[in-house]
């Protein structure tokens, strides 16, 4: 068996992890809160630690229902995800309150949030699919060939994606009103590339199988993304040489 699995959780989990750390140092200091998501979200930790374990076993990680050990385990699994998700969905809605900072960058950290969000739903329709089918090489399998680990991936990693973008744009000389322009451009781009990954793959066909509309909107996605980034990058890049030039 191979570790892919587990390193492909150990790094999403990881960038999650500390992605939320810093969405909550933008966050309230409200102990009563942070705390219960700071240990939810940490939870990731064990998770694939299990799922290391498993691999070292030399059996799957999940849906297996072997023994009565690895029963244990992918419940467990579960029962740690569903906090996961749970203190995912209290810091999203603690973000669409309370989050402090430009607007631009509210607007894009609390997008990364919802996408978040949708990545977990996203996460426990494999989880259900996967009960439903026999071939375990088929859990993540919707239809003919439509696979699910795409559009819960692009989800789960909104929040990066345009995290990302924000923090570019903390560091130029552009007006408020531009900085947020870029960043509806860019949560605009990273729904289209979501909404053209759920329809391939709910309607059954493999990843790289696309339609020429879903040919254009992917390319439109990645257009729009390239393009808020280009104009971050190139303005931040122009406020560092200003921040350079020696006082007269």
């Amino acid at each position: 068996m191979s570790w892919r699995k587990p390193i492909e959780f150990g790094i999403s989990g990881g960038l999650t992890a500390l992605s939320l750390a810093a969405v909550m140092a933008r966050l309230p200091r409200t102990g009563w809160l942070a705390w219960p998501c700071a240990v939810a979200v940490s939870l990731f930790l064990p998770e694939t630690a299990l799922i290391d374990l498993q691999r070292w076993r030399g059996v799957p990680s999940h849906f297996n229902h072997d023994t009565s050990f690895d029963v244990a385990v992918f419940d467990l699994m579960g029962i740690l995800v569903l906090i996961v998700a749970l203190g995912i969905i209290v810091m999203t809605v603690w973000t669409l309150i309370s989050l402090r900072g430009p607007g631009s960058s509210t607007l894009a950290i609390r997008a990364g949030m919802v996408f978040l969000v949708i990545g977990q739903v996203l996460g426990f329709a494999i989880v259900t699919n996967g009960l439903g089918v026999d071939d375990l090489s088929r859990a993540s399998i919707f239809g003919a060939a439509g696979e699910m680990k795409v559009p819960h991936a692009v989800a789960l990693h909104g929040l990066q994606a345009l995290g990302l973008l924000a923090l570019v744009l903390e560091q130029t000389r552009l007006s408020e009103s531009r900085r947020t322009w870029l960043v509806v451009l860019g949560v605009a781009g990273y729904t289209l590339a979501l909404i053209v990954a759920t329809i391939q793959t709910f309607g059954g066909r493999a990843p790289l199988d696309l339609t020429p509309l879903a040919v254009v909107g992917a390319g439109l996605a990645l257009l729009m993304l390239a393009v808020a980034y280009v104009l971050g990058l190139r303005a931040a890049q122009a406020a560092r040489a200003i921040g350079s030039m020696p006082a007269n």
